[in-house]
């Protein structure tokens, strides 16, 4: 039983489709089978099934990468529209309240030691349009932020930029992981850069196609 966890962790992109719910999936079915949750309050882009009801699609990978069963609790709002949540909240009349949000936090950190929410999309996302965004919603948590970038060509300045953002908003950086790691020469320079510039120096690397992270490996990065 790993006792050192905080209730949650917060893992935010710099960008969207930069594998937030890939990396929240491994880190997940890494850590079983520990009393551990996941959440993602705001599901865009989703579609119905055969019962005509809509698919969360990041927790349902998430449960098939874990062979775990999709569970009600672990998303709030579905959207079918793929937009930002302000957006498709604003196209398919569906209001988001953010005490409806935090009520089913309260619930999950009830009922798990530790819980991981993905957000949607980047840190400076609209939730609410013109009154709140996805870091007012990190601060209100007040968790850690797991930071996952990229390690290709334009990857510094996009994950310094997010890093100086969270920095200035004062979110705490549990740490960075760097996604989608192939081998290439400039992947590491990338990495090298990002770390010393920002003094962060908890990170992991995912390789493309990685299945588990070691679980030392792991909770060494959480427990930091």
């Amino acid at each position: 039983m790993i006792n050192k966890l905080k209730t949650g962790y917060f893992i935010i992109g710099t960008d969207t489709d930069i594998g937030k719910t890939y990396v929240s999936s491994l880190i997940f079915k890494s850590l079983q089978p520990e009393n551990i949750g996941y959440f993602k309050p705001f599901q865009t882009g989703c579609h119905y099934d055969n019962n005509n009801n809509l698919v969360p699609l990041d927790p349902k990978f998430l449960c098939d990468f874990s062979n775990i069963e999709l569970k009600e609790d672990m998303v709030t709002y579905l959207f079918k529209t793929p937009v930002s949540p302000h957006l498709a909240s604003e196209l398919e009349n569906i209001p988001i309240q953010m005490e409806t949000i935090f009520n089913q936090w309260k619930t999950l950190k009830s009922r798990y030691h530790t819980t991981f929410i993905e957000a949607a999309g980047g840190i400076y996302v609209p939730i609410i349009r013109g009154h709140y965004f996805m870091f007012d919603f990190v601060k209100d948590l007040n968790l850690p932020v797991i930071l996952v970038c990229s390690t290709k060509v334009g990857a510094i300045n996009h994950t310094m930029l997010t890093i100086s953002f969270l920095k200035e908003k004062n979110i705490p950086i549990q740490g960075i992981v760097f996604n989608n790691y192939t081998g290439e020469f400039y992947e590491n320079d990338n990495i090298d850069v990002v770390l010393k510039t920002s003094g962060i120096k908890n990170y992991l690397i995912v390789k493309n196609g990685d299945k588990i992270i070691p679980r030392e490996t792991l909770t060494a990065f959480l427990e930091r």
